[in-house]
């Protein structure tokens, strides 16, 4: 696996290798190799926070759902990065076990190969501006955000995971790509993910209120 250690922009980490390029060297090889969380660790290098949330919120940020339940299954992992963003952590802590859990490629495969287009299609925008707002300095505002989020997109409501997983994924593009502008726009998804998932939350109560009234 490829060494990650940072950004020079343009959509290219510090080896030259773009954030779909990383996604895509994840997804290929044989479908039974195995990937431990203690390698992405390793891989991710100085970027592991940021490379990491978009790890784990991908598979949330394509329109049709992979399979049921599986917000709330990624979203612990992105709680506990984030909370540790928030808390100033230099890098990810995870439980000896976590590290050393592994899952086949093909299953990373199947979660993030579908999003490879829209990652293509971002980076061609994607460029280091407003440094100010995703460099370290930043990172418990970041961090904030994506704990913001990840707990929306944790929440068990129908089709409410889609715009807080947008928001973790540009908040992370924005981090790793050193893009000040990505964390403005998730900022303003991450406003409207409120609303909407408010707003599903209220239909839905509205909804068994009269069923059971």
């Amino acid at each position: 696996m490829n060494e990650t250690p940072g950004s020079n922009g343009n959509g290219q980490n510090g080896n030259g290798q773009k954030v779909s390029e990383i996604v895509a060297g994840l997804c290929d090889g044989w479908a039974d190799d195995r990937i431990s969380l203690d390698e992405l660790l390793r891989a991710f290098g100085l970027r592991s926070f940021g490379f990491l949330v978009l790890v784990f919120a991908l598979p949330n940020g394509i329109p049709a759902p992979i399979a049921p339940g599986l917000s709330a299954i990624l979203g612990l992992p992105l709680l506990l990065l984030s909370a540790q963003m928030l808390l100033g952590f230099s890098t990810p802590w995870f439980p000896a076990g976590w590290r050393a859990r592994s899952f086949s490629r093909g299953d990373v495969a199947k979660l993030l190969r579908p999003t490879l287009r829209y990652i293509i299609w971002m980076e061609r925008f994607i460029k280091p501006r407003l440094t100010h707002l995703s460099g370290r300095a930043a990172s418990r505002l970041i961090g904030a955000l994506i704990l913001w989020n990840a707990l929306l997109l944790s929440l068990p409501i129908p089709f409410g995971n889609l715009i807080p997983a947008w928001a973790i994924i540009l908040a992370a593009l924005g981090q790793v790509e050193r893009d000040g502008a990505l964390i403005i726009a998730a900022i303003a998804t991450s406003v409207v993910a409120t609303g909407w998932v408010w707003f599903l939350l209220d239909v839905g109560l509205a909804i068994l209120d009269r069923i059971f009234s």
